[in-house]
């Protein structure tokens, strides 16, 4: 496993130990197959994220009580607009495929829009990606609050509008976690990968 021991000891004397990087992800235009095959876009981006996330090792790297653990599987955790507009959330399991996952990923977005209460679900793991999805917003940075600032090792990642032009789409993309296990070198590999695997879903928005 990585030795981030040194980075560790270093941020964890920090007050507010997280890096919080936002960037601009560019493309081809993924958007319009998946429309046209009536895929939801953001679908996409979610599958890309825990795909990313799974080939990029630091992504993986979470703390719990002081250790460090490399996790092999993932959930991913994104905001969902319940009823009366309010925030809640969706929690699915990622699978490498893309037919496997949509099926989740739909029905728990439906449970998930006209939940009365917050869904939320107990983190006895640390096998978790946290996503906010900003479809309105070309934000430049972007804040998630945490309940203890030394407990920030789930990487949170933000999703902002979409941006057309010449057969490509890009949008904001923001990555906040524990500096002692990611540095920007790392958050730059999870947008370069995020960028390759929406690029592939291009030809085949199905696959």
């Amino acid at each position: 496993m990585i030795d981030r021991s040194r980075q560790i000891a270093l941020f964890d004397r920090y007050d507010q130990p997280a890096v919080n990087i936002a960037a601009v992800a560019d493309c081809p235009d993924f958007v319009t197959p998946a429309k046209d095959a009536g895929i939801p876009p953001f679908a996409r981006v979610l599958h890309a994220v825990g795909r990313a996330s799974m080939d990029i090792p630091h992504m993986r790297l979470r703390l719990l009580e002081g250790r460090v653990s490399e996790v092999k599987n993932l959930t991913l955790s994104y905001t969902v607009i319940g009823r009366d507009q309010n925030l809640n959330f969706s929690t699915i399991p990622f699978v490498a495929d893309f037919r496997d996952f949509l099926k989740n990923y739909l029905a728990d977005r439906e449970i998930a829009r006209n939940a009365v209460e917050l869904r939320l679900t107990p983190l006895t793991n640390r096998d978790y990606i946290f996503t906010t999805c900003l479809p309105w917003l070309r934000f430049t940075s972007i804040q998630h609050p945490m309940a203890r600032f030394g407990d920030c090792s789930i990487p949170n990642v933000a999703i902002g509008k979409f941006g057309f032009a010449q057969g490509r789409v890009d949008f904001p993309v923001a990555v906040q976690a524990h500096h002692g296990l990611i540095d920007g070198l790392h958050v730059a590999q999870f947008i370069a990968r995020l960028e390759e695997v929406l690029a592939e879903a291009v030809n085949d928005p199905t696959r």
